[in-house]
């Protein structure tokens, strides 16, 4: 059989049919923008939205690396850095620590480190350049600042580091400085190598056989792979491939959502894309079956003079391509417009120190993506009718029309028309309701729990060895509580002396904690090789007691507490039952993976007492042969509370000194100055004040902690909430106009599917009119129409946009802990009054429209 090369002809075919229905076949291309319009915008706004949740969160972190080791030496480096699958690779050598008297109030680290990894730790010299002299120096802009000095190169400053305990103070040049970021917990002090060399030399002993504090001359090796999937998993393999010690300290970069992939997260992210290329699914399938069953004729007539099916089908995805080819890229550049706007507008909410800052940053993946999955969804929505097409005989396509049901609507258009339209709005309240959800309390809530904490300057600096507990007196607690606009003051108090147990608790904490693989995987995180494990163990278990602390807490530090379980199931903390004074609340041992309880709710718990009247003066004798007298409570009465609840402390109400256990006990502060002495100062004061009048408090601490007392400081829920307001304001921008996007592709598909529906009907008209159906009949006529479109999507969007709020919704933003899970369905109720205008306007308008032909000229024409 010889093979006919009929390509041209069913090329031509295909073309001249969209040149002599040139209207149906724009409303298709425009049903095509629309969809790619929707995929382009959700795709950028959408990766940028995650691109800035990361870039936020590393700037808490500190770096944009996957993961990073800590305390290699150099033979440990070396054995890693060539790993083939590794895609960049950096290090710093750890010298010290600041030490000036100008640094109280500011944590800084310094290194020796190569230039990528201080690119990568936002902390690159905006001028100047890194350290290549002993004597030169790269600093924050806020160093100098605190240093007096102007953010400018070539000052001579000088810094007091602290090196391995002893204090170094050298003169250095400034040959570089970059601006600080607001959110980062660390300032960067870069060295040359030659001054690394010289006051910390390279560590050459593994660091799990070395002393815990022997830190300094320590690689920090960071680190990428190719992707951020499975980040932990990667350095797992990395660790074993590369025959490094199976207890070398590694950090995961949590910036990355996709490091460790939570299995509901990824159900959920795949049901909303699955419902977004549904939407674009039913919009285009809609529009493109109609328009199918107006060329069903011309198919039929192909098929007389020899057609094939499959040159059929071939015909219409030539049309189903060529849509594509002139579609998707105009929607894909209108969504890289919006994007033009969003992400310059995202980029200048944020404090962040990045190359190219407020310039728009396309992802070259993300539009593929957007393209692939705009042209994956017209070849779904054109398989379907294309098979019809292809199937239809000759003798049905000169009698062929669409199937109706008992009332005169075609069957499957109605509920395809419906769930089209549907689906837009749902999308858009979908989005709407993520967005709104994001929560600046939640967000800032583990930084900030009053209107002013009031604390010793180092307390929550993480770098500091020493920090006073007791910096609050009882004096300062009493002009604060005379201030003008004070409506509370609440203490928090601390006593580090650690907890004590009986047989029974130490029963229960060896089962539930020693003999956990949490506690294993603390011990690996902390560098422990198997004796120091064993050592360790032996040593708790032989005294019974736990690291931990006692704190004692006034109501408003209470009420923050985050409550795990409590003892009547209630799950708040009454205040009233706490304050008896025979109740203890207790903290979870907790890492990264997990928590488990030291005790449950309803335990007793023993507490001793640390008031001085029961101290006794003891002397030791140290193995230098010194005496060394010290106040001994091992005589003192222990009392025994009662667990009323398991808790969690916020960051900011607690120390930011940790142990390895950290078993906290918390007391109401009457009870705990009962148990230590009614003289004990506060770590941190609490303050909440009138709204008009928090300015004039902030005015005074900030006189009293720079001029009267620069050892103590404070922080205000203002400037934190000044801090990270930005992120909250890029939220409700890009929920703005994503939502309006949304609204808008909505209506238009509105429109769309109306006018398409009107123009393929235009013979059917004609034939009404010739019959004796006036103009303001068929007005009516279609106006119905539209009004039961309006009427069942309005039914069927309200219903499926209650269910997803209240299922998928609510798991999206439960598992994201800064956004708050609220119902709502206001997006849509704003959307329906024009749905309502344009079901009235667009039958009227498009129907004058086709009306201006004459009946004869309509009824020629299909």
């Amino acid at each position: 059989m010889n093979k006919v090369n009929n390509k041209n002809a069913v090329n031509n075919l295909a073309y001249s049919g969209i040149r002599t229905k040139k209207n149906k076949y724009i409303v298709l291309v425009l049903a095509v923008i629309l969809t790619s319009l929707l995929f382009s915008t959700l795709f950028s706004v959408g990766g940028s939205m995650i691109n800035e949740i990361q870039e936020s969160t590393m700037r808490q972190v500190g770096g944009t690396y996957h993961a990073g080791f800590k305390y290699l030496i150099k033979e440990e480096y070396d054995q890693m850095k060539d790993d083939p699958k590794i895609k960049d690779v950096s290090y710093r050598i750890l010298v010290g620590t600041g030490a000036n008297e100008e640094f109280t109030k500011i944590y800084s680290e310094c290194y020796y480190a190569e230039d990528e990894n201080a690119k990568y730790s936002f902390s690159f010299p905006v001028k100047g350049k890194m350290p290549a002299q002993e004597n030169e120096v790269v600093v924050s802009d806020r160093i100098l600042q605190a240093l007096g000095e102007p953010a400018d190169i070539g000052m001579n400053i000088r810094l007091d580091l602290d090196i391995n305990g002893e204090i170094v103070s050298n003169d250095f040049t400034v040959s570089g400085y970059y601006e600080a970021d607001p959110i980062c917990l660390a300032q960067m002090i870069y060295v040359s190598k030659a001054f690394q060399e010289k006051f910390a030399p390279e560590a050459t002993v593994p660091y799990s056989r070395a002393k815990s504090s022997d830190l300094t001359g320590r690689y920090s090796v960071d680190f990428n792979f190719a992707n951020s999937i499975n980040i932990d998993k990667k350095v797992e393999a990395l660790i074993a491939r590369t025959a490094l010690r199976e207890d070398v300290n590694y950090g995961i970069n949590w910036a990355y959502g996709a490091s460790s992939l939570d299995p509901s997260v990824v159900i959920i992210c795949g049901a909303l894309v699955v419902i977004f290329m549904f939407a674009g699914y039913l919009i285009i399938y809609n529009i493109f079956d109609i328009n199918i069953v107006s060329d069903i004729q011309e198919f039929g007539l192909l098929k007389t003079i020899g057609t094939t099916e499959k040159q059929l089908k071939k015909i219409v995805m030539k049309r189903a391509n060529l849509i594509s080819i002139i579609g998707i890229p105009v929607g894909t550049g209108l969504g890289v417009l919006v994007a033009a706007y969003l992400l310059p507008v995202i980029s200048g909410q944020f404090n962040t120190v990045t190359v190219g800052k407020g310039s728009l940053h396309l992802n070259i993946w993300i539009l593929l993506a957007a393209v692939v999955f705009s042209y994956l969804t017209v070849l779904f929505s054109a398989g379907k009718p294309c098979r019809k097409a292809a199937k239809v005989s000759p003798v049905e396509t000169v009698k062929y029309t669409e199937a109706f049901d008992k009332n005169g609507k075609p069957k499957k258009k109605l509920a395809v028309v419906i769930l089209s339209l549907s689906l837009g709005l749902v999308i858009l309240n979908s989005v709407f309701g993520f967005v709104s959800g994001f929560s600046m309390d939640n967000y800032i809530e583990n930084l900030i729990i009053a209107d002013f904490s009031v604390q010793d300057a180092e307390l929550d600096n993480p770098g500091a060895r020493t920090v006073n507990t007791e910096a609050v007196s009882h004096e300062l607690m009493d002009e604060l509580k005379r201030l003008d606009g004070v409506n509370s003051v609440g203490a928090v108090y601390i006593n580090e002396g650690g907890q004590e147990f009986d047989d029974a608790n130490w029963a229960k904490i060896e089962k539930n904690v020693l003999q956990s693989k949490l506690l294993e995987e603390k011990f690996a995180s902390y560098g422990y090789n198997e004796e120091m494990r064993r050592a360790e163990l032996e040593d708790y278990s032989g005294k019974r007691t736990l690291d931990g602390k006692t704190y004692g807490v006034c109501e408003m530090a209470a009420d923050k507490l985050k409550v795990i379980e409590t003892k009547d199931g209630s799950g708040k903390i009454d205040w009233n039952t706490f304050n008896s004074g025979n109740y203890v609340l207790v903290t979870r041992f907790t890492t990264d993976n997990g928590a488990v309880n030291f005790l449950d709710p309803g335990d007793t718990a023993g507490i001793r007492s640390y008031d001085p009247k029961y101290g006794e003066t003891k002397k030791v004798v140290l193995d230098s042969g010194q005496e060394y007298e010290y106040m001994s409570f091992e005589n003192a009465p222990i009392k025994e509370y009662e667990v009323y609840a398991v808790v969690e402390i916020p960051l900011a109400l607690g120390i930011r000194h940790f142990g390895l256990f950290d078993c906290n006990y918390i007391l109401p502060e009457d009870e705990f100055l009962a148990q230590n002495g009614a003289d004990w100062n506060a770590m941190r004061v609490l303050l909440d004040v009138e709204d008009q009048k928090e300015e004039n408090v902030n005015e005074w601490l900030k006189d009293y902690t720079e001029n009267i007392d620069p050892t103590m400081d404070y922080d205000s829920k203002e400037s934190i909430t000044e801090e990270y307001a930005s992120f909250g304001r890029m939220f409700k921008v890009v929920g703005a106009v994503l939502a309006t996007v949304l609204g808008l592709i909505g209506i238009m598909n509105f429109a769309n599917t109306i006018i398409t529906s009107i123009l393929v009907r235009s013979r059917e008209l004609a034939m009404l009119e010739a019959v004796g159906m006036t103009g303001k009949q068929q007005n009516i006529k279609l106006i119905k129409e539209g009004l039961v479109y309006y009427i069942w999507s309005v039914v069927v969007s309200l219903g499926v946009s209650s269910i997803l709020s209240v299922t998928l919704i609510r798991a999206l933003t439960e598992n994201i802990p800064m956004f708050d899970w609220n119902f709502t369905l206001v997006p849509e109720l704003v959307c329906l009054p024009p749905l309502a205008i344009l079901v009235v306007c667009i039958p009227l308008i498009a129907l004058k429209k086709i009306s201006e032909r004459s009946v004869v000229d309509r009824l020629r024409v299909e």
